[in-house]
Parts: C-alpha cells; structure tokens; sequence
C-alpha cells in the first residue's frame, strides 16, 4: 500500500510543482529569469500554498519510515509522572520547532502565540515570511529560515531551493539571498532536503556561510546518511539534529504518542528536539499540552538555540 500511495503523491506533487527540467534545475532556473547560464543568479521558483501542502504530505510519508515498528505499535501513552532535575541540577529541556511558515499567517501568528517559546521555521520567499519574522523577533520568539534543498525524489522544494548540480557560486548566491529574504534570524534548518543534506562538499559551503554568519544549523534528518552534522562540526558551526517528528500521523493517539517519545528522550538524554508543522491538529494539540507541561511532567520547552551547547550535538 505504502508504494502505492508514494506513487500518486509523487504523480499529483509533480503536476503542482515546476515542469521535469531538460536539463540540469540550476540551469533551468537561469533561463526562467532570463540570465544567461554563465551569470545563474539565485534559484527562485514559484509556490503555492497548495502545492506546499502537498509536499508537507509527501514528507509525512517520507518522516514515517524514520520510526520503528516497535514504536509504531506502541500502544498510547499514560501521562508521565515529573521526572525532575538530573545529576547536575537541571531540568531536562525540549526544543519545539514548527516547520513550513510563511504561507499562512493566521497559523504562524498561533505558533508565535504559543504558551511556550516554540522556534518558528519560515520558508525564504513567502508571503507572510517577513511580517512573521518581525512579529516573532518582538514576541521574543526565535526565527529559523527553513532552507528548502533537494530531495531524493525530484520534487519541487520551493522558491530558493538548493541543488545537488549548482556550481559553488550559484549555491552560495542562492543561499545568500535565502538568508537575507526575511530577518532576524538565529539559524537555519532543512526543508526536504534528503539528497543535499548526503552531500558532503554542499554541507560544507553550507556551514562555512553560516559561520561567517553566526547561525547555528538544526538538522531536521530526512536522511539516514546525512553529513550535515559532520560539516557543522568541521565548520565550528553551532547545531542539533531533529530527535522526533510530531505529525507525521495527526490523530491524537499518534500525536501524544510522538510527543511522549521526545520527553522521554529529553529525560534520558538531557535534551530533544521535536519538529512539526502548522497543522490544525498539531496546533491546536501543542496549545492544549503546552500550558503547565513544566510541572506535570518535568520538562521544560526552551528556544532552540538554548540547547545547543546542552547535552549532546
């Protein structure tokens, strides 16, 4: 069932996404905005909200092949009792980041709304993306550009995408408008994603931008082979990898599920990192645990970047 239902989203992603290239996407997208191959400037390509919902269900296809049987056949949580502080006094921490802002901006003002400092990821050259980010940085939230890269699929990720076949400086042109289109930022993560981020040599111009930058990297693992961590590291680039996805299924069942799984590996590790994005269901599920979540179960939500540096990298 499953390749079955992969392969009609990829038929439907397709049609909603940029026609297949005749040749390679860097140099396609400099013909689109009428440059010569010789001068490519930065990949912009068109979105839709549409389109973008479509992708975000291809990736809760491709996000549920991370988790094991084990834990698909869990059966549900009981609510957990306060573990408390650890060893050394502190109380273990969680990162929240809500992916795929940017088109939407009555479901990014709730993330920004909500009763915990949740990280905001917007997607570069959206329409909402600049009076989110400015309403963010005043609510004291901390924004994330959500760096749309190439996946093992072929499909669309958006305006600004990254490509395996850029040159260096059509990559680094590209990113650099991605990371100017809206501000201020304190990171980036990784839309899609699951070719770039295997790829050693464009995570390492990756991380050398970002360190001239000050930005830390959250890698949000859409690939069990990538080398974003191993390039940041090298690069002295401040990052985190994605520990749980929140909605991959969006029943509550599977919601609570998930979100039982990131505190306990925030009890066992120290920290965690759980992603999900603005659907109705995981909003309105984070509005309604969120509240006293710090004494019932003894674990608190702090910004990203209040765990880099915090348990393991």
């Amino acid at each position: 069932m499953k390749p079955l239902v992969l392969g009609l989203l990829a038929i439907v992603l397709a049609a909603c996404s940029d026609p297949a290239p005749e040749f390679p996407a860097s140099e396609q997208t400099a013909r689109q905005l009428g440059k010569s191959v010789e001068t490519r400037s930065p990949a912009i390509r068109p979105a839709t909200p549409e389109a973008d919902h479509l992708r975000a269900e291809w990736m809760r296809i491709e996000h549920a092949g991370w988790e094991t049987l084990a834990q698909q056949d869990e059966p549900p949580l009981e609510p957990a009792t306060a573990a408390g502080r650890d060893d050394q006094g502190e109380m273990p921490a969680l990162g929240i980041i809500i992916d795929d802002l940017g088109h939407n901006y009555a479901r990014g003002r709730r993330v920004i709304d909500m009763p915990a400092p949740v990280t905001l990821a917007i997607l570069p050259h959206t329409a909402m993306a600049a009076r989110l980010a400015k309403e963010a940085s005043a609510a004291g939230r901390t924004v994330i550009v959500h760096l749309p890269m190439q996946n093992g699929a072929n499909l669309s990720p958006g305006p600004g995408a990254l490509f395996a076949d850029m040159d260096r400086d059509t990559f680094t042109a590209t990113l650099e408008d991605n990371l100017e289109d809206f501000g201020p930022v304190a990171g980036v993560n990784n839309h899609m994603g699951s070719l770039l981020t295997t790829l050693r040599p464009q995570m390492n111009w990756l991380m050398a931008e970002l360190r001239e930058r000050d930005l830390f990297f959250v890698d949000s693992r859409t690939s069990a082979q990538t080398q974003a961590a191993f390039a940041a590291e090298e690069h002295g680039v401040a990052h985190i990898s994605r520990d749980v996805f929140l909605d991959n299924e969006l029943s509550p069942v599977a919601l609570q599920n998930a979100f039982g799984r990131a505190l306990a590996e925030a009890r066992e590790k120290g920290v965690a990192v759980l992603i999900g994005h603005p659907h109705e269901q995981t909003l309105a599920f984070l509005e309604r645990v969120l509240p006293g979540l710090e004494e019932r179960e003894g674990v608190r939500v702090v910004a990203i970047g209040e765990l880099l540096g915090q348990g393991r990298r």
